[in-house]
């Protein structure tokens, strides 16, 4: 029987672990949180639910803390696990809707890349103890991964595939095709290169347009012409209700990605960063890991350059071959001049005491406007 450690049982994590134990087919899952109360009473509810439906999965839960690389690895090394999940992250990418909507707005335009060491060290932790397991299991990144994954790839660490972001915007594009055609929706293929700012350039405060690629085929033929993309990928995104409901569609990428690194034959999706590239592109997903999926009309390098592009417009203007993180001059400026935090660059292993320098400026900013 297949293994799945899930790390992390907050919004994401959580939907993932009800939405698997109602499934026949769950795998055995280890459930690992710091907070071991909440953790326990989360699997404790997903059991009861599942066995309403007479299904009883094995799942069991262990307190873990990411940041102790060495009990993390010894975890891995003990379970040995087919596939990590991360949903583990110190301050979730939403926390600043909390504040009155005029300072929300201007905050908001630092784009989610601001946030970066937020999600990134826990993540980075994680990689470092699946490298010292020794082990070499397949790891899904949840956490920003348009932005996360290729900051871990540039030092020998790129999770297996992220989720989410471009595969949000895939389905709903194929809904609005198939309304508008009139055909079925299994029917219509898209082919997808896009990043994270195109998600939340349409629901979002502050995001600019971003470049990308589309390719629309139903059945034998491409129908791309028959749209115009930039309006396409504006009402697709916008079907969605507005806050954090979408991420019960975040969950279900995640599980679909699971069930494809644990089986032998491929199939064909969408998901951002495979092998640690920035952003989200058509891929084939299997047991053997993740393999491009571009069309003839568009190559690698071209695919790359647009979500580079799109990066600069989510707060990040560059990952160094080393590694380092150096923000876009607004997303600094904003930082600096709101939060009064002054980095214009950071490597992955100051991403902790970033996170948490970064998190204590945002509490003393919030408490202005009594936010908890």
């Amino acid at each position: 029987m297949s293994k799945v450690l899930l790390m992390g049982s907050g919004e994401v994590g959580s939907h993932i672990l009800e939405f698997l134990v109602r499934d026949a087919k769950c795998p055995e899952l280890v459930v690992c949180d710091i907070n071991e109360e909440v953790g326990m009473k989360k699997v404790h509810n997903a059991l009861s639910g599942a066995s309403i439906f007479r299904l009883y999965p094995k799942v069991t839960f262990k307190k873990l803390d990411l940041l102790d690389v060495e009990t993390t690895a010894s975890l891995i090394k003990k379970e040995n696990p087919d596939v990590i999940i991360n949903c583990a992250v110190l301050q979730t990418w939403h926390t600043i809707r909390k504040l009155p909507n005029e300072v929300y707005k201007k905050l908001s335009e630092a784009s989610l890349g601001a946030w970066l060491p937020c999600q990134l060290a826990l993540a980075y932790h994680l990689m470092l103890a699946v490298k010292a397991s020794g082990l070499q299991p397949h790891v899904i990144n949840t956490a920003l991964s348009d932005l996360v994954n290729p900051v871990l790839a540039k030092v020998g660490l790129a999770p297996t595939i992220g989720i989410g972001n471009v595969e949000l915007i895939e389905p709903a594009v194929k809904l609005v095709v198939s309304n508008e055609l009139q055909v079925p929706t299994d029917i219509v293929k898209v082919y997808l290169v896009a990043h994270h700012q195109w998600w939340v350039y349409p629901r979002e405060s502050g995001y600019q347009k971003a470049p990308h690629f589309i390719k629309i085929m139903v059945q034998d033929n491409d129908v791309t012409s028959q749209f115009d993309t930039d309006q396409l990928l504006w009402d697709a995104i916008k079907l969605y209700p507005s806050g954090t409901e979408f991420t019960t569609v975040s969950a279900s990428s995640t599980i679909k990605n699971m069930y494809a690194l644990l089986s032998p034959s491929g199939i064909f999706t969408h998901s951002p960063s495979p092998k640690g590239l920035p952003g989200g592109y058509p891929i084939v997903l299997s047991k053997s890991g993740a393999e491009l999926a571009l069309p003839k009309e568009i190559t690698l390098d071209e695919a790359i350059y647009i979500n580079e592009t799109s990066a600069k417009l989510d707060g990040i203007d560059q990952v160094k071959e080393d590694g380092t993180v150096v923000y876009s001059k607004y997303t600094h400026k904003i930082l600096k001049e709101m939060l009064g935090f002054d980095h214009k660059s950071f490597k992955p292993e100051e991403s902790l005491a970033l996170a948490k320098e970064l998190m204590s400026k945002y509490k003393d900013f919030s408490s202005k406007y009594k936010v908890s």
